[in-house]
């Protein structure tokens, strides 16, 4: 009873689509990385309107927009019941669309490139999936950061979309191998970040394109998880590999404002822009699931409930 009088009632408006409820309906992930077990309600991200308040919580009113990405929140249905610590406040020039997508997609480009990669003006930089939601925040983030960014992606539309974001250079995996392109690109150097959110089809690979003390950036696992790594491969650039999680990156209440509010300040100042939403409505989910497991999206998908 205690923890439910912190809590917020929040109207859910649009909901976010990720990879990771993907990877729970394939039972690659336990449920317990979207809540408790069966039954189970899907989504942990959302943005909508505040309907109720509980007795303790304070600095929240009726009416309010809010947004938050939240572990066992049921994100994907019509009411959610949020503790009021992870709300975030979406300003009045935030769309809730775009609030919605700053809450997984948006922070976590800001943690990838500015607290794992750490990136610095100057530094190289490889993305793959760079035409996807996630991809196209990183790739911006990177370039406000000072990268030189090379993508990678399936089509030549996808590549141009990926230029529209910033990318230096777009190589089209389906084509060409992805770590010759970036030797040759870099002059054989190497870049010194990548971002691999494929996972297996790529990760091995990753090493025969990085920079001496380079770092393999591994936040996500499309096509399966990585294989194990042998050290070895490691000492021959003093290399590092990194396996980031979202969700520590926002346990703390003053990080989760701190990269929300940056994240929004982006948006709201022309920094970032997030490529065309695909909204369907949240009866239709499973084709929402579908378009995302095809690869044939760009772009968000969300639902409207």
């Amino acid at each position: 009873m205690a923890d439910q009088v912190s809590k917020v009632l929040v109207k859910n408006e649009i909901c976010g689509l990720n990879f990771l409820e993907v990877m729970i309906r394939k039972g690659a992930l336990p449920l317990k990385a979207v809540g408790s077990g069966f039954p189970l309600t899907m989504g942990v991200e959302a943005a909508g309107i505040v309907e109720k308040i509980g007795a303790n919580v304070t600095g929240i009113t009726k009416g309010e927009r809010v947004a938050y990405a939240v572990i066992g929140s049921g994100a994907h249905a019509e009411y959610a019941k949020v503790s009021a610590s992870r709300l975030v406040k979406v300003p009045d020039e935030i769309s809730l669309e775009q609030a919605a997508t700053s809450m997984i997609q948006g922070m976590t480009g800001h943690y990838l490139v500015h607290t794992t990669g750490r990136v610095n003006p100057g530094d190289k930089v490889l993305i793959h999936a760079i035409s996807g939601g996630t991809g196209s925040l990183v790739c911006q983030v990177a370039k406000n950061a000072g990268a030189f960014v090379i993508g990678t992606t399936s089509t030549e539309a996808k590549a141009a979309k990926a230029r529209e974001a910033g990318a230096d250079e777009v190589i089209l995996y389906s084509q060409r191998d992805f770590a010759e392109e970036v030797n040759r690109i870099t002059d054989g150097e190497g870049v010194n970040v990548i971002y691999d959110g494929i996972g297996k089809k790529t990760f091995e690979k990753d090493f025969e394109c990085l920079a001496m003390q380079g770092k393999v950036v591994s936040f996500g696992v499309v096509s399966g998880p990585p294989p194990p790594i042998d050290l070895s491969i490691l000492a021959k650039g003093s290399f590092s590999v990194c396996r980031p999680s979202f969700f520590h990156h926002i346990k703390k209440e003053e990080d989760l404002k701190w990269r929300s509010s940056e994240v929004f300040e982006w948006i709201k100042t022309g920094k970032v822009k997030f490529g065309d939403f695909t909204v369907l409505p949240l009866s239709e989910g499973k084709k929402a699931y579908e378009l995302l497991e095809s690869g044939k999206s760009a772009g968000k998908i969300l639902m409207k409930p």
